[in-house]
Order: structure tokens, then sequence, then C-alpha cells
């Protein structure tokens, strides 16, 4: 069964119009930050799309909603994803190219589904393009991605685009309590990430990203109280050395000296950090410059483990980089 949709009224009344008028699109990017509901989204789509009442929203009840929620519906195909940065490579495309000109197992549509296409490469989204600007009348294509900038402008001028956003912390509440979550624990995960459903569940189901979300708040105290030492100790953790927990940590210590640059312009503005509390206060000591500097900082380390330039040396420039920095 797909999870309900949460917030993103937006999203469902924009895709509903569309059923609704019979102007449907062929193909969607559905775009948004990691765990904000893009795949849910893009499920519901599809299985409106293949529901056999043909309404504006799924049914739940017909054979193909049932096979979707079991994932064995033949017409709902998702491409493959290979080599190292797992993408959808151009031998995929082209046997989806293929594919895509036969008529539907089942009923009168037939929906390709690609999640994650972040990396999606220029020559794979090449070999797409045909297939995007004439498709055959009962092929539709959906893709999921942070940025729709992803996308090459001819594809992305041929597709609707939607936003996904967060929703309510009432909302992100009533979710997880809908997964069993006791309410205390669903709090501290709203504390840490809002109305983003999706992390607050990776929160609470994932022990070493509740490890990385306490050294951010461990950096972030160092950082406004000039505690040198203790910042050189949480950046030599060894569960921020590995490339793709240090990406974590530093997205999230960007978002902590984001939001406190926001809050110090606006002190009623949301916060998009696992750290409030801490970004409450850093906003009184912050400088819109020193704000501008701690991010290139945390990119240029961001870019360096990417690299594979040395963990050890990588945390300790950017210790004295950030202590550099000039608070009030």
């Amino acid at each position: 069964m797909i999870h309900r949709i949460y917030g993103n009224e937006y999203l469902k009344n924009a895709f509903g119009a569309m059923m609704t008028s019979g102007r449907l699109p062929h193909g969607f990017i559905i775009h948004g930050e990691k765990g904000m509901g893009k795949k849910t989204a893009a499920h519901y789509m599809a299985k409106t799309l293949l529901c056999e009442k043909g309404g504006t929203a799924p049914c739940d009840d017909c054979r193909s909603c049932r096979n979707i929620d079991k994932v064995i519906h033949p017409d709902l195909i998702v491409p493959e994803c290979s080599g190292k940065l797992m993408t959808y490579s151009v031998e995929t495309i082209r046997n989806v190219c293929s594919d895509a000109i036969v008529a539907p197992n089942n009923g009168s549509r037939k929906v390709y589904f690609f999640p994650d296409a972040d990396n999606i490469l220029v020559p794979a989204q090449n070999a797409l393009l045909k297939l995007i600007e004439e498709p055959p009348p009962f092929a539709y294509f959906i893709f999921t991605a942070k940025s729709k900038d992803t996308f090459l402008t001819t594809i992305i001028s041929r597709v609707v685009s939607l936003g996904v956003s967060a929703c309510s912390n009432d909302e992100c509440l009533e979710a997880l309590a809908e997964r069993g979550v006791e309410p205390e624990k669903a709090q501290e995960a709203v504390k840490a990430f809002g109305g983003n459903i999706g992390m607050c569940i990776n929160w609470l189901e994932d022990e070493s990203l509740q490890k990385i979300v306490m050294l951010t708040k461990n950096a972030a105290n160092s950082i406004i109280n000039r505690d040198e030492y203790g910042l050189l100790v949480t950046l030599s953790s060894d569960i921020i050395r590995e490339r793709n927990s240090a990406g974590v940590f530093f997205e999230m210590l960007g978002r902590v000296i984001r939001d406190a640059a926001v809050l110090q312009i606006n002190p009623s503005a949301s916060c998009i950090g696992c750290c409030p509390d801490e970004a409450k206060k850093l906003s009184t000591r912050l400088r819109t410059s020193t704000a501008d500097n701690m991010q290139k900082f945390i990119a240029k380390a961001s870019g360096d483990i990417a690299a594979n330039v040395n963990a050890q040396l990588v945390m300790t420039g950017l210790c004295g980089d950030i202590m550099s920095c000039k608070l009030r």
C-alpha cells in the first residue's frame, strides 16, 4: 500500500486537474530535497494513471492498484541503474526506447518510473530525448531528482516539473504515528528534521544518522562557544571519515549555518536544519559575511572528501578555517 501523501496539496491538485482536463502530459519531473516524498508522489501518480477506475486518484481497490502495491504490475516499469554512479546508462535508455513502443500488457497505459535520476548523464538524456519529444500515446514517464536542473533544458521543456515540499510538523507527527512510532520518539525526530517525513523515518531507523545529527550539534556548539579543541574532536570522529557519512555531516552543518543566517534577518523563520536551538544561538553572533565564508569552507571540505583527499587533513583544515571566522 502506498502511504498517504502528506502536504503537497499543490502537486496533488495540479495532477488531479490534468487528469480531469484530459490534457495530460506524457512526462513528469518530481523534484525536491531528500525525504520530502518524491517517490511516494511518483507512485501515487503512476497508480492513478494505471488505475482501472480512471479517476483523479487511485482507487486502491482494483486489480491494477493491488498489483502496484504488490510490485507486480507489468505496465509499471522501473529501469535498472548500473555503473559506479548507479545511474541510467545509454544502453538502459535504448532498451526503454525499444520497449516503449510495445503496447501495454493490461489496460491502456504503461508508465516508466526513473527514481533517483540525479546522476543521469547527458548521453543517456540525449538517447531519451526523441522518446520524450514524440512518445507513444500510451507511454508515460516519471522522473524524481533533487533538482530539475539535473536534466537538459530540452527535456525540461517537454515535461511538467512538480516540486515537493515539507509538510507541517503536525502532519509529520501524524504520518509517524500512522507507522506506529511512539509520540516521544516522533517529537524528537520532528525537532531534528521538521516536516521532512522521510528524514524523520531515516533518523528513527538509522543509528549512524542519529550519531551524525549529534556530531552536527556538537560542532555547532563548539562554533558558538569558540571551542577549537571541541570542534577538532568532533571533526575527528571515525563516524564521518567515510565519504558518504562525511557528505551527510557537511550538508547538515551547512544547513545549521544557513538557518542561523536566515534567523538573523527573520527570527520567526522556519529552520531546515537538524539543530534549530543551536541555529538560534548562533544567529545572535553571526555576521552575514562570516556565514558565507563558513559555507564556502564546508563546501570545499565536502569536495575534497569526495575527491578522496585524506580525511584527517581535510577535517583539520576545516576546523582551522571555521575558527578563523570571527563572530560578534
